[in-house]
């Protein structure tokens, strides 16, 4: 009798205690078949259970905060259920979801795997402070300014060079003109005081200044030379016959005037100094074009 009674009651708390969940979960696909981080993925299979439930869409949405999920769709297909997911993963690697009550069977198998631009086998260690990124050309900038650094000596010694020898040019330029300027800053003077200057006074400047600028000229002493002396000079120089002609012949007139008294009018003078302007510039511009004087 207290055999019998046991077993009824045994058999009575089976009855009472609750189902177990029996399912199965086919033809999981998610699409994208391969997703990532941040990416929105539909999960998509069929939940077949050993009994026809009330399927329905959970009433409360699970949030475990590494993976917002945006929607979840029950079909009923008799004992069976299509299911789909949509959800946005957060992490990365194979995560299990939230368990979900779908009016039946509460399922709390269900995994992802969400792929990662990352390495996940690699260490997570820290990576050290890197140097900062360089602007696209600071490179070859930087390439320039070093290469011209380096040229700068070389560029300011040729610089200097160039320089050196203009300047010696223009001074040597200064000194072969400067007997010549002297010579018309001369001629000059004696236009503004040739009026009331006496026959002698007007020879000796005259003869004077012209004989000592054809010195620097033909390179000798000229202050003391005869007109025939002069004359041998520029025949043996490389001056043209006919300005070799033209100076000799005015000193011809020069020595009329010391030797042999003869007056010169105003008008004389005046023919004189133009005369010895017009030569001495042709005797520059041949020296210009003739090195050799």
């Amino acid at each position: 009798m207290k055999k019998s009674l046991f077993l009824l009651l045994f058999l009575n708390a089976l009855f009472l205690l609750p189902a177990s969940d029996n399912y199965q979960i086919q033809n999981l696909r998610f699409l994208p078949p391969e997703y990532y981080v941040g990416d929105t993925v539909e999960m998509s299979f069929v939940l077949k259970g050993d009994q026809v439930h009330d399927y329905r869409v959970p009433e409360v949405i699970p949030d475990p905060g590494w993976v917002r999920i945006l929607s979840v769709d029950v079909t009923p297909e008799g004992r069976d259920a299509r299911v789909s997911i949509r959800l946005i993963p957060y992490y990365p690697g194979t995560r299990a979801l939230p368990p979900f009550d779908f009016g039946g069977p509460v399922v709390d198998d269900l995994k992802i795997f969400t792929s990662s631009l990352l390495n996940l086998e690699s260490s997570r260690e820290l990576e050290g402070i890197r140097s900062p990124l360089l602007i696209p050309g600071t490179r070859a900038v930087g390439a320039l300014g070093v290469s011209l650094l380096l040229a700068l000596p070389i560029l300011l010694l040729m610089l200097y060079r160039v320089i050196r020898h203009r300047t010696g040019e223009i001074i040597k330029s200064y000194r072969i003109n400067l007997p010549y300027r002297q010579f018309q800053r001369l001629v000059r003077g004696i236009r503004r005081s040739m009026v009331n200057m006496p026959e002698g006074e007007f020879y000796q400047v005259f003869s004077g200044g012209f004989k000592k600028y054809l010195s620097t000229r033909f390179h000798q002493d000229l202050t003391s030379a005869t007109t025939l002396e002069m004359e041998q000079i520029m025949n043996s120089s490389s001056i043209h016959d006919g300005l070799a002609v033209t100076l000799i012949n005015l000193f011809h007139r020069i020595d009329r005037v010391k030797f042999a008294g003869e007056k010169l009018l105003y008008s004389d003078r005046e023919q004189l100094l133009d005369e010895v302007e017009e030569v001495s510039g042709e005797l520059e511009e041949w020296r210009k074009k003739h090195a050799d004087l």
